[in-house]
Order: structure tokens, then sequence, then C-alpha cells
């Protein structure tokens, strides 16, 4: 399956619930995130039929998102039966980590094979200030047990957000060269006006973030999947690497190969794009499975070049984290 500008699409995001236990602040407002009634959420059954579809038009990599997608009850059982989809490679899950101690091995057991959690800082002052909640030691805690599980590689995603956590990039390199596992810096992006965290006052380029690290670490290039938006680097001497996503500062359209459905069913092509197609009415619609993935792929093909978020001219109207999977 492949756009007009040639690329693959090989990856498919897919938000399993819009819910979060956490309230960051680069991802949701305090209060009134909108979230969607539960019954208006794509069902297990939807999702892997769904799930199937993709495989068979080309999908091989599918990563659950949220929200939190540790608060949408059996999670496992997704997992399970995703796993036993032929064409998936790949099964992975991004997660706040609050909920992870204790489950990292049955996820693992389920068929999951790696995660990414998310961590800011390591302070607990300030990681309730953006988090809202005073949820690190859970954090840290499902950090271990993930590393215990060997949902390998497990992968740390630190937003930078300048005069806020620009402090805490060191203490987080050394956490990850401690623990031989990896870390990804990445740049704060443009949502709604309900996301109260500026980005034009916190926004911090990963390339100031790499000079930091570079003060204290020799970083070695890796060669990293031809369509991954990070450019990695092995941390001399240890078990660790650090990568780096760069979506403003040196943006990675080209290469881009994602797809994203929202827990509601609706695909979007381009994250920073338009809401392309209701997939849950068109599962629902009568047509059969043919011509749902003809619309599927009309759709896909006609996907945007690249997104706006280095044009000022354009802004989001309707866009929070949260909703759209990541």
């Amino acid at each position: 399956m492949k756009d007009q500008f040639g690329r693959d699409l090989t990856y498919l995001r897919l938000s399993v619930l819009d819910r979060c236990n956490l309230r960051c602040l680069y991802c949701m407002p305090a209060h009134g995130a909108g979230f969607e009634n539960w019954k208006e959420l794509l069902s297990y059954d939807e999702i892997v039929t769904l799930a199937v579809i993709f495989a068979q038009l080309g999908i091989r990599k599918i990563r659950l998102t949220g929200g939190e997608p540790l608060i949408r009850k059996d999670l496992e059982e997704l997992i399970s039966r995703l796993r036993e989809i032929p064409e998936i490679e790949e099964l992975a899950l991004s997660t706040n980590g609050v909920f992870l101690k204790g489950r990292a091995q049955l996820l693992k057991q389920a068929g999951l094979d790696r995660v990414n959690i998310s961590l800011d800082t390591l302070n607990p002052v300030l990681f309730q200030e953006i988090a809202r909640m005073d949820r690190l030691s859970e954090v840290l805690a499902g950090i271990d047990d993930a590393i215990r599980a060997e949902l390998q590689p497990v992968k740390l995603n630190t937003v930078l957000m300048k005069g806020i956590n620009d402090s805490e990039i060191l203490p987080l390199v050394r956490f990850a060269v401690e623990r031989s596992i990896d870390i990804r810096f990445i740049e704060l992006m443009s949502t709604n006006g309900s996301v109260q965290l500026d980005p034009g006052q916190h926004f911090m380029s990963t390339q100031e973030a790499k000079q930091q690290i570079e003060e204290e670490f020799n970083l070695m290039p890796v060669e990293a999947y031809k369509s991954s938006p990070a450019e990695v680097f092995a941390i001399a001497g240890t078990g660790a690497r650090v990568g780096f996503i760069s979506p403003l500062s040196n943006f990675f359209c080209a290469r881009c190969n994602r797809l994203r459905i929202k827990a509601n069913g609706i695909l979007k092509t381009c994250l920073h794009g338009p809401e392309d197609l209701n997939l849950k009415e068109l599962l629902h619609s009568g047509l059969d499975r043919e011509a749902i993935k003809q619309q599927i792929r009309d759709v896909v093909y006609g996907r945007p070049e690249q997104h706006f978020l280095n044009r000022p001219e354009v802004r989001h109207q309707d866009f929070q984290m949260s909703h759209v999977g990541g």
C-alpha cells in the first residue's frame, strides 16, 4: 500500500481509547478533555477486524496507543488476538508506565514484543508539575518490570520543554545507561488551544539536547530503520542508545510509513492532517471486504506530502494528542 509520493505504508498506530490517568502539560488540558463515550470506541472485535484488513494491505507493525492503553480492560486479550494475525511481524505498546508494574510479564506472554514508556523527568516534584499527578514511583517500577519481562527494546520517550525539563536531559540519559535501555528525546509540537503549554515559549530543539549529552557521553551513529523518525546513536561503552525525533527542526515526512486509527475508528493518514475516513462506519456499511480495502487504498494514496508544523499560518483547530494516539 503506497501513497501518491511512493511511500510504502507498513506501520499502524492503533489507539484503543482516548482516556488517560495523567494530564501531561503538552498533551491534555487539566480539565474538560472531551473524551468519547465508551460505546463510541472501537470494540476489540472491530479492532481485530481492522487490523486484519490493514495487515492484508501491507501493514507489518502495529503499535497500541491511547490515551493510556493499559486503562482498557483485558488488553492482554486484544494483544493475543492481534498476535495471531500472520502478517504482523511486530506488536508494540506505548504507555505512561503507571499501570505497567505487575502486568509487563502478562503482556509479554500475550504476545507483546516491546514497549515505549513516557518519562519526562526523574524529579518527583517536577513529575507532578508536568503530569499533574504524583505517580513517578509507579512509572519507575513499571520500567524495571518491563526490563525483567524482556519487552525489548525498552524505550523511554522524553518530550523536550525548555525552561521545564531541560535540566533533566543528562540525568535521564544516565538512567538509561544504568539499565542498558534506549531513550529518545522528542521536540515539543503544537496542539490546539485547550493544551495550555505554549510551544513557542518552551520549544527546545533536539540538537540542543544532543549537545548537552555530548558533553558527557560519546555518541556513535547507528543505522536505524530507513522509515524511523529518530536519528539514533549508541552511547559508547554502554548498552544504551539515544535517539532524537525532530518533527520541527529536521522533519522526517519523506520517510514516514505510518497510519493512525483513533479510538473512535477514524483513520488519519498524517498525525497533523485531517480526519480522513470513518472506519467504524465503514465496517457497518454493508460493503464487502474488498470494497472497504479499496476505500482505504484511495484515502491512503492521497495522504499529504508533509505536515504543516513549520507553517505558522496554519493552526490546529481540533487536535489533542491523547485523542489521536500520539
